[in-house]
């Protein structure tokens, strides 16, 4: 799996859904601008399945999506954003490759949640506080880090079958 930044759109902030069937979707405001249906990719992440949604045409995340928990990592400290993040929703082109992304990892934390992608570090942050995409130095996407509070996660660790 290799999704690539090309730039970033300006957005105006992204909702959030706890569901037991599917237990977490984020959206952003994008979603309800596209024109035709969105490209759709599913990752294998660790034991979990990860749906990636882009406009079919900008490349613009619309929608991530955590469609199946499998073995989750759980940490007792809270979530550390980037230091500095660029505002933004990521511009993002897919490319099939042979590298391997069960080495990925969903971990739960106090306050928030990431989803890490592979093994090489963030060094570029697009997004915002609560949400926000990490590349590595090639422009990989690596991680994404979504904040929740405390009673959000209440319900995702009930979901997630960890209350």
């Amino acid at each position: 799996m290799s999704f690539t930044i090309h730039g970033a759109q300006p957005h105006q902030g992204h909702t959030v859904e706890i569901d037991e069937y599917v237990p977490l979707t984020i959206q952003w405001p994008g979603y309800a601008r596209l024109r035709r249906a969105p490209k759709s990719v599913v990752l294998d992440v660790g034991t979990s399945l990860v749906e990636v949604k882009t406009d079919r045409d900008s490349g613009e995340v619309v929608e991530l999506i955590l469609v199946h928990v499998g073995r989750l990592e759980n940490s007792n400290i809270p979530l550390v954003a980037p230091g500095v993040i660029e505002s933004g929703v990521p511009l993002m082109s897919y490319a099939e490759s042979s590298q391997d992304s069960s080495a990925g990892v969903v971990r739960l934390y106090t306050d928030g949640l990431r989803v890490r992608f592979g093994q090489e570090p963030a060094s570029r942050a697009v997004g915002d506080a609560e949400a926000v995409f990490g590349f590595s130095e090639m422009g990989h996407l690596v991680e994404f880090d979504v904040r929740l509070g405390l009673d959000r996660m209440a319900q995702l660790r009930a979901v997630c079958g960890l209350a």
